[in-house]
């Protein structure tokens, strides 16, 4: 067994076998900038629809929300065994140990080579756990009940594992990009992150602990925050402006 810190350096040492060419960190070949100013309304809709789906879910114990008991009863009628086991792994990748393990030693490895990515990631993931706690209690939406395949606890908007997966993996581009620098490999981690950010949503409704609308509002928040968090990034990579001088 090795411990977190060696598990780091050598994670770290066998990124570093890439050799060097195009600065990744800096200019990744996609980021979420560039994909909202391409879809300049993807920001702001993902914002109301977060905030439209909490305000639904607090009305009524969200009744208005008519979708998700249908989207419920089928997801029951089409569970299988097999399919069932890939869902409980699947959740276990936006659970408390295996985020905080993740987010730890993500933390870690961007701290080796850019502080400014390492002090946001730290941000976001011990944001995380207050935030969800407070718009939980503010919406207090129940969770799904009768047909769950695992416990769930607290209310149910938003889903809390889909906010713990974007908070850890959403920062996977990030760090890749501080040691990686061919570019099929960085798009290979980039989609496996976002794979696993909609595994976690779509394990989530499947397993019975939270409606459909929970997981597309976690989308929705880790959207934002995400943005927030490069927008962070990028103000703290932006040079210094040079002083002006006096006037003579």
């Amino acid at each position: 067994m090795i411990g977190s810190r060696q598990a780091v350096n050598l994670f770290s040492s066998i990124l570093d076998v890439t050799i060097s060419a195009p600065d990744l960190h800096r200019s990744p070949p996609i980021t979420l900038r560039q994909i909202r100013e391409r879809q300049p309304w993807l920001l702001v809709g993902a914002g109301a629809l977060a905030i439209l789906l909490g305000v639904l879910a607090a009305f009524d114990e969200g009744r208005l929300l008519v979708w998700d008991r249908p989207i419920t009863d089928a997801v029951v009628q089409l569970r299988s065994p097999s399919v069932d086991r890939v869902a409980l792994w699947a959740s276990r990748l936006g659970s408390t140990p295996v985020v905080l393990a993740a987010g730890a030693a993500g933390v870690a490895l961007a701290a080796r080579r850019c502080r400014s990515v390492a002090l946001v990631m730290l941000a976001v993931v011990a944001a995380r756990p207050p935030f969800e706690w407070l718009v939980k209690e503010i919406v207090a939406r129940p969770r799904p009940s009768g047909a769950r395949l695992v416990p769930g606890i607290g209310f149910s908007y938003p889903a809390g594992h889909v906010l713990a997966a974007a908070a850890t993996w959403g920062f996977v581009p990030a760090i890749a990009g501080l040691y990686i620098n061919r570019r099929w490999v960085w798009w290979a981690l980039t989609g496996m992150a976002c794979g696993v950010i909609l595994l976690v949503a779509w394990c989530r409704v499947w397993l019975g602990v939270h409606w459909a609308s929970d997981a597309v509002g976690g989308l929705a928040i880790g959207f934002v925050a995400l943005s927030a968090a490069e927008a962070a990034i990028d103000r703290q990579h932006r040079p210094a402006r040079p002083l002006k001088p006096p006037d003579l």
